[in-house]
C-alpha cells in the first residue's frame, strides 16, 4: 500500500509540474508590459524586422516616430508636412517606409537610412489611400483605395506609381498579399465581402462573403490557407477558407473589431477592438480567445516583431460620433499611445 501511495504521490507531483509548466509556457503567457504616450492622433505601427525598431504614424503632428522597441520612447522622428501620415507600411527589402493619407490622396515614401522623401500621386481613380502592403519578392507596393474602390500599384525600387486596379468593390479598406501565389485578398467593407485579386493583372478571381458586417482588415495564414477578417459592426473575427470562402469559425471579440495580425511562429491571432477598448489573443489552432487585455484607449492596429514575438498596438483618442445629437465621447486615459505585449 505504501508503494502504491508513493507512486500516486509521484504521479501527482509530475502532473502538478506539467500543469505549472503549461501555465507559464511563454507561448500562452502573453503580458501587457507597458503603454507609452506618443504624438497626437496616431494611427499605425510597423516593425523593421532587420533591427527591431518600431515606427508610428502620427497624423496630429505630421510625424513618423521611431521608437525604442523596449522602452517605447521616441528616439527619432521624420516630419511629413506634405501629407499627415495615417496608414503606414514598410518594405523590409528596400528599407523604405510608406505613409498614406486618405484626405490628401497621397502616398509618401521615406528612405529609412537617409530620411529622403518621395511624394507619390495616383491617377484620378486612386482616391483615399488607406493601407499599405508590400510584395517583397516582386518589388511592388499596394495601397488600398477606399473611395477609388481598388488598389494602387507602386514600384518599390523607383517609388513611382505604376497603375491602378479598379472596380474591385465598394470601400476597399484592408488587403493582404499572398506572395507565393501572387494573389491579393482585399476587404470590400461596403459590400461585406472579401475580394480575391490576381496580382499580375488586377482581375477579380472571385468574391465571397466576409460572414461579418463592415469587414475592415484581413490577414492571411499561408500554412493553413486561412483568412482572418476583422468585422467592425458584427464585432467579430471570421476565419475563412482562403480557397472557397467557407466559414470556418466566427469568433466574437468586442465592439469595433478593427486591427488583426497573425504570428505564425507562435500560432497566435491578435485583434484590436477599437470601441471595445480591448485586445484579444486567439489561439490559431483551437480558435479560442486565450487572453483579453483592457487597454483603456481605442486600440487601432497591430504590428508584430516576428523574431521576438513582441506585439505593438497603437491606441487612438475617442472621437465624437457623427450626428447633431451624438453624445460626447468618453475620455480615453491611454489615448495617443503605444502598448507592448510580450509573449
Amino acid at each position: 500500500m505504501k508503494a502504491i501511495a508513493n507512486r500516486r504521490a509521484a504521479a501527482l507531483t509530475i502532473t502538478t509540474v506539467a500543469l505549472t509548466a503549461a501555465a507559464i509556457n511563454p507561448i500562452t503567457a502573453q503580458t501587457l508590459v507597458k503603454t507609452e504616450k506618443i504624438g497626437a492622433n496616431i494611427y499605425q505601427p510597423v516593425v523593421n524586422q532587420k533591427d527591431g525598431a518600431v515606427f508610428i504614424s502620427s497624423a496630429g503632428t505630421s510625424m513618423v516616430y521611431k521608437l525604442d522597441p523596449t522602452t517605447l520612447k521616441a528616439v527619432d522622428s521624420i516630419s511629413t508636412p506634405e501629407s499627415a501620415p495615417m496608414g503606414l507600411g514598410i518594405s523590409q527589402n528596400t528599407q523604405t517606409l510608406y505613409t498614406t493619407n486618405s484626405r490628401s490622396g497621397l502616398v509618401v515614401a521615406i528612405d529609412i537610412p537617409t530620411g529622403k522623401k518621395t511624394i507619390i500621386k495616383a491617377d484620378a481613380d486612386g482616391r483615399a489611400p488607406r493601407e499599405i502592403r508590400v510584395d517583397e519578392s516582386r518589388g511592388l507596393v499596394y495601397a488600398s483605395s477606399v473611395r477609388g474602390k481598388g488598389l494602387w500599384v507602386i514600384d518599390a525600387k523607383t517609388n513611382k506609381f505604376l497603375k491602378f486596379y479598379g472596380d474591385l468593390g465598394n470601400a476597399i479598406t484592408g488587403h493582404y498579399v499572398d506572395e507565393q501565389n501572387n494573389i491579393i485578398y482585399a476587404t470590400a467593407m461596403g459590400d461585406n465581402e472579401v475580394v480575391v485579386v490576381d496580382g499580375a493583372t488586377g482581375n477579380v478571381l472571385k468574391k465571397f462573403a466576409a460572414h461579418g458586417e463592415r469587414p475592415t482588415n484581413v490577414h492571411y495564414d499561408a500554412k493553413g490557407n486561412r483568412l482572418f477578417v476583422a468585422n467592425q459592426t458584427s464585432e467579430n473575427i471570421t476565419v475563412l477558407d482562403a480557397e472557397t470562402g467557407a466559414l470556418i469559425k466566427a469568433i466574437p471579440t468586442a465592439a469595433g473589431a478593427l486591427g488583426v495580425n497573425y504570428d505564425p511562429q507562435r500560432d497566435r491571432i491578435f485583434v484590436a477592438n477599437r470601441h471595445g477598448r480591448t485586445v484579444n489573443v486567439i489561439d490559431g489552432t483551437s480558435l479560442a480567445i486565450i487572453k483579453t487585455f483592457e487597454i483603456g484607449a481605442l486600440p487601432n492596429t497591430v504590428a508584430i516583431n516576428h523574431q521576438t514575438g513582441d506585439v505593438y498596438i497603437t491606441n487612438k483618442e475617442a472621437v465624437r460620433e457623427r450626428g447633431e445629437n451624438a453624445p460626447e465621447p468618453v475620455p480615453a486615459p491611454n489615448a495617443d499611445s503605444v502598448s507592448l505585449i510580450k509573449p
